[in-house]
């Protein structure tokens, strides 16, 4: 679990160092959303299911959809001059589509990239001049003859027949979700402005719609989100929260949330759901709800310094079950990273430096130290890096990364700092009694 809890935590800060904007430091790995899926393919049609079969194909069976055309959502300019790809009309895909015949499905498609050398197509595997059958399932490479040694493009509307078309995947979708979806603000409006639409879809019965518009949402930016904090359903966003199966992702954004819109009722409602005393792990009836991380954050943002001294007194003291405290030190990071201005930045530091006697978030806390440019802590540190019951190789190399950075550190005149004097000479005495430390740092052929 402390592995778990450890990789999770670095996660966690390679995210904020690859994109510290991000809405949702709390959902991890948003999927894609309809707007941007659509926006990325070719052609996007709602399609009716006719029929499913499985044919004979060599020695294999393979799946066969029938599927007539309702509707264009992207590639109607594409398909203009196309007989075969009007609404109304009837073709196969080679997938299996599951429902019943009349349902309705979102079928994406992209064609093939143009050719430079244009030296292939689809035919048959013997004789190109033979007429291909959509349903002989015969598909191979054939030579194009060309009129001179000119690489020539192949225009991608000439592979627009169904059957030379690539059916990445198909989505059933609901009538509902077919208005969703042609409502959805168009993906060029500023975000901020696009939100509020997906506000009433997030705790919405049908999966794709509520799944979709917790993605805006976590695909978005902190300040996008922010800046309708006025508009967000504080009253929804506490139920949601109460309820015991939320799921973590939401559960965090959700506490988030109402951290950006709430009072100081929401306070106390979050503190509650946070729980006053942490579990202990040793009831079997206590447990612990992922994406309480979130509900950290927006309680800190509500309480600002009183809410982290009550994180200090209740999850980050010893004997405390690492998924709490986990969770309590990515709502301390949230809060440098995202709203540095809520609580003085020496205070966020001394909570962190509580860790350091931590043995699983000992090294994660010298690395978060390290890029706060936390250099009056070295002499714990230096300290820590000697006490043999306490610095395990992973501990001692996180300490050489923190004083390679701390002897540049510099005083408003230019001069070193009295800790990066003392950090320069640790490093000196600390690569002639452990250099193995040091191929990871400043060997070049470690590096």
């Amino acid at each position: 679990m402390q592995r778990v809890v450890l990789a999770s935590a670095i996660a966690f800060l390679l995210l904020l160092a690859a994109n510290g904007l991000r809405a949702c430091p709390f959902c991890l790995s948003p999927p894609m959303t309809l707007v941007e899926e659509i926006a990325t393919s070719d052609l996007v049609i709602i399609v009716e299911l006719l029929k499913f079969d499985i044919i004979h194909v060599g020695k294999a069976d393979a799946p066969i959809s029938t599927v007539r055309i309702r509707e264009f959502l992207q590639g109607t300019e594409l398909t203009a001059k196309c007989d075969r790809l009007k609404i109304g009309q009837a073709f196969t895909v080679r997938q299996e589509i599951a429902g019943a015949p009349g349902d309705l499905f979102l079928l994406f498609g992209s064609l093939a990239s143009s050719s430079p050398a244009a030296e292939s197509t689809f035919a048959t595997d013997t004789d190109v001049s033979q007429p291909i059958s959509p349903n002989s399932g015969a598909i191979a490479l054939a030579r194009l003859e060309t009129a001179d040694d000119a690489p020539k493009q192949v225009q991608r509307t000439s592979l627009l027949i169904p059957e030379l078309i690539s059916w990445n995947s198909s989505t059933p979708v609901s009538r509902e979700a077919i208005r969703y979806i042609k409502n959805a603000p168009a993906q060029g409006v500023p975000q901020a402005q696009r939100l509020p639409y997906y506000l009433s879809f997030l705790e919405n019965p049908d999966p794709l719609l509520s799944i979709d518009a917790w993605a805006e949402f976590a695909n978005s930016t902190y300040d996008d989100v922010k800046a309708i904090r006025t508009r967000l359903p504080q009253q929804k966003l506490r139920e949601w929260i109460a309820d015991p199966m939320m799921s973590p992702e939401r559960l965090g954004l959700y506490g988030m949330m109402l951290g950006l819109c709430g009072n100081a009722d929401d306070a106390a409602f979050l503190e509650a759901q946070i729980g006053v005393i942490p579990p202990t792990g040793k009831d079997e009836n206590q447990f612990f709800r992922y994406g309480t991380d979130g509900l950290m954050g927006g309680y800190l943002l509500l309480t600002g310094v009183d809410g982290l001294k009550f994180l200090e007194q209740t999850r980050l003291k010893p004997d405390v079950p690492v998924e709490s405290v986990h969770a309590a030190m990515q709502a301390i990071q949230f809060v440098w990273s995202y709203e540095n201005d809520l609580i003085p930045q020496s205070r966020l530091k001394s909570s962190m430096r509580r860790l350091l006697s931590n043995n699983a978030f000992r090294s994660i806390a010298i690395i978060n130290l390290t890029r706060w440019k936390d250099w009056e802590c070295w002499p714990q540190l230096e300290q820590l890096f000697d006490d043999k019951r306490l610095a395990d190789r992973a501990t001692q190399r996180t300490i050489v990364q923190f004083a390679e950075e701390c002897r540049k550190a510099t005083n408003a005149d230019g001069n070193p700092l009295e800790n990066a004097i003392a950090a320069s000479n640790f490093l000196t005495r600390a690569e002639a009694e452990h250099p193995e430390l040091f191929r990871g740092v400043n060997n070049a052929e470690f590096r």
